[in-house]
């Protein structure tokens, strides 16, 4: 039995009595109060904790600086404001959240009379590059979900101009999963200063007594035969269009599996070389190409030339072979419903003439399969799948008298599936609700912000029983007392797996389902996912390879320079003034970026021989100063917007964020329109803004007001 805290951690800044004493976490804090340090914890042995007495130490160190939380998410930016207010003993007023729909101006004057800012990265990202405020005088930095920091993702950006202009930087990183093997876990450390790596998991001795166990159960299921023979036709349709490129020697005739990644390779392969070869990839050396290639040898370039191969096809057939796994993979995988919702799309595109999808199409083994699906009862044809989950299901109930359950699905049109099935199956029994991302494609509605966090709050109430989530419930959501877990198909990522995996076992006994259907891709993905996942705390329990920072100054923060601060109306009246001044420092930015990038051109060998060669560069004949980059920046960056193309956007995200508010949330097609107000006004849409789009929405028919409520009338394409 795991033993529960008996005593309260109290100390300045913090609320007495809230939170409770883990002798891990305080020593944990101990080993970041001076250093960039990366905290690596399981989900659930309390990351946010960290985070809140690291910020009561720095404000205690530096009552006048300011700290700034970074999340990826808003749900994840409106759950650390939420612990905040909770946690820390200061003036609510001071604690403060931004998103992109707060004006400039009113985050300026926010971040001028706050101490602690809780932002995404973008939106703190394109404020320091307009230079609306800077980070001198801010004395800690949290990078929530530190994985991330990679790529150009905002975090690198924020990270090298707070090493950079703070005399006295702090960065904890937090994370569960910092990636699955020594170069992803560098990257990171590289891209966050990071002098200090902290690692604890579920074995460590310290850690123990705090925490449950999880019960792995890797349930193993047959694909029925019907589903077999259907499987097994339609991949001899792939290995029809395989042999075009055995033929032509672009990939292997003997490998033992194909996939997606395969095809993938050839075209982004093909793509690359294209551009090489006509000198677009400049910035690249043949050796840096060379790595950047999927099949390293032979170059697909040379194949391509010898075997004089039309180009357009190699793309067509990869994205003919591409589709064919693809439905392949949600067949064996998932449901038919799914698979037949697939070849719907793609008799879609054989119709636009897409060459790819109407080689498909056109096939004997397309109509065969058609023929099957339509004579087949659905009951016959079912996944196995959802027969293990509704007795799983059974069993948490009768056995475990389990009433709050979280399935995780790798598609939202699986999660509809699913939420449909298990209503008729339990017939009420349970409220079971699907949790979802928001809209991220036209034909895509997705969950608004405000309907995700009603879920979760339901969820988290009791009033809603079981919960069918996307990958959007895998980062760092509050999602507490959850007893059983299960995954409808293995995830091939050891940050998805121990993300999701973290969603149990927080206050009682956890139960972790697998469902891995043999012989198709769920064992693989499930082999490489534990795979990952030991390679990763291996690396981080014996982290000496790892090269850490040891050369960071730091001296006191000055406050003695600290700004005016200035009046609201200021803002108001200098609008055109700091936008003109907003416009100079982007100019400058990238000023520095081209200047740095046709230096390291300059200097490579490329340009070498290109000039041993005879070659003329524009910058030979034109004097490219920084005088003349800054005129010609300023006006692309200056340039107006032509009215015809606005006028194409007369559907913009306001009015949809209207559209499916109502929604969302209407009963019958019809929602109160005062309801409809302050949903509006949680999503910062308030008094004439509100008016434009709502009368622009139901001037174009897609609402309508009668008496005091409003009619969703029609779906935006």
């Amino acid at each position: 039995m795991q033993k529960e805290p008996k005593s309260y951690l109290n100390g300045p800044f913090l609320k007495k009595d809230q939170i409770l004493y883990r002798d891990y976490q305080k020593n944990i804090v101990l080993n970041c109060k001076n250093k960039n340090s990366l905290v690596v914890l399981p989900t659930g042995l309390g990351k946010t904790i960290i985070g809140i007495i690291l910020i009561s130490n720095c404000l205690k160190k530096y009552p006048e600086a300011k700290i700034i939380i970074l999340a990826p998410t808003r749900p994840l930016v409106s759950q650390h404001k939420a612990s905040c207010e909770k946690f820390l003993d200061i003036n609510l007023e001071k604690i403060t959240s931004f998103t992109g729909k707060i004006p400039p101006e009113k985050r300026i004057l926010q971040y001028r009379s706050s101490s602690i800012i809780i932002s995404t990265p973008q939106v703190i990202k394109n404020d320091l590059m307009r230079g609306r405020y800077d980070l001198k005088q801010v004395s800690l930095i949290i990078f929530d979900e530190a994985h991330k920091t990679k790529g150009n993702y905002a975090y690198n950006f924020i990270s090298r101009e707070y090493v950079n202009t703070c005399t006295d930087p702090l960065i904890l990183g937090l994370t569960a999963s910092p990636g699955k093997d020594y170069v992803h876990i560098q990257q990171i450390c590289d891209n966050l200063y990071i002098e200090n790596i902290v690692f604890k998991n579920y074995q460590d001795k310290d850690v123990k007594e705090y925490i449950y166990d999880i019960d792995t159960f890797i349930n193993l299921l047959d694909l029925p035969i019907k589903l077999r023979e259907i499987s097994a036709v339609w991949y001899n349709l792939f290995e029809n269009f395989l042999r075009f490129f055995i033929k032509n020697n672009l990939i292997a005739p003997n490998k033992p599996y194909y996939s997606k990644l395969d095809f993938l390779g050839i075209s982004c392969d093909l793509t690359l070389s294209l551009r090489y070869e006509q000198g677009v990839g400049l910035e690249l050396s043949e050796e840096e190409y060379l790595e950047c290639l999927y099949y390293k040898t032979p170059k697909i370039l040379d194949i391509v030339k010898e075997n004089q191969i039309d180009i357009p096809s190699i793309y067509s057939y990869c994205s003919s072979c591409i589709s064919i796994l693809h439905a392949k993979d949600l067949l064996e995988t998932q449901d038919i419903s799914l698979f037949k919702t697939f070849l719907d799309r793609i008799k879609y595109k054989a119709s636009k003439e897409g060459l790819s999808a109407k080689r498909i199409v056109n096939s004997e083994h397309f109509s065969h399969i058609n023929s099957v699906i339509e004579s087949e009862e659905q009951n016959n044809l079912s996944h196995p799948k959802l027969k293990k989950i509704i007795s799983i299901i059974n069993e948490e109930i009768e056995e475990f008298n389990n009433q709050k359950i979280l399935i995780f699905t790798q598609y939202r049109e699986m999660a509809e599936f699913l939420k449909n099935t298990l209503q008729s199956e339990l017939k009420d029994q349970l409220k079971i609700e699907k949790f979802i991302g928001q809209a991220t494609k036209r034909d895509d509605n997705g969950f608004p912000q405000r309907l995700q966090i009603e879920i979760l709050k339901e969820f988290r109430e009791g009033n809603i029983n079981i919960l069918i989530a996307t990958s959007v419930a895998e980062e760092g959501l509050d999602i507490p007392n959850v007893d059983a877990i299960i995954f409808y198909e293995p995830v091939p990522s050891e940050i998805r797996l121990i993300q999701r995996r973290g969603r149990t076992g927080r206050y009682a006994l956890g139960r972790c389902y697998i469902l891995v259907t043999e012989e198709t891709v769920d064992v693989p993905f499930h082999i490489v996912a534990r795979r990952k996942e030991n390679l990763m705390n291996s690396i981080l329990i014996n982290p000496t390879q790892i090269q850490l920072i040891n050369n960071l100054e730091r001296k006191e923060i000055d406050f003695s320079s600290s700004e005016e601060k200035c009046l609201e109306s200021d803002y108001i009246n200098n609008f055109n003034e700091r936008k003109n001044r907003e416009k100079e420092l982007l100019a400058n930015r990238s000023i520095e970026e081209i200047i740095s990038q046709l230096d390291n051109f300059c200097s490579s060998e490329i340009y070498k021989n290109f000039k041993e060669s005879g070659v003329t560069f524009y910058s030979d004949l034109i004097k490219m100063d920084l005088p003349y980059l800054k005129n010609k920046i300023m006006r692309i960056k200056g340039r107006k917007i032509d009215s015809k193309t606005k006028q194409k956007n007369y559907l913009n995200k306001n009015m949809k964020l209207l559209i499916n508010i109502v929604k969302n949330y209407s009963v019958n097609g019809m929602l109160d329109y005062n309801r409809f107000q302050e949903l509006a006004r949680d999503e910062h849409i308030i008094d004439h803004k509100f008016n434009t789009h709502f009368n622009q929405a139901c001037y174009l028919g897609y609402l309508k007001k009668h008496d005091n409520y409003v009619h969703f009338v029609m779906d935006y394409d």
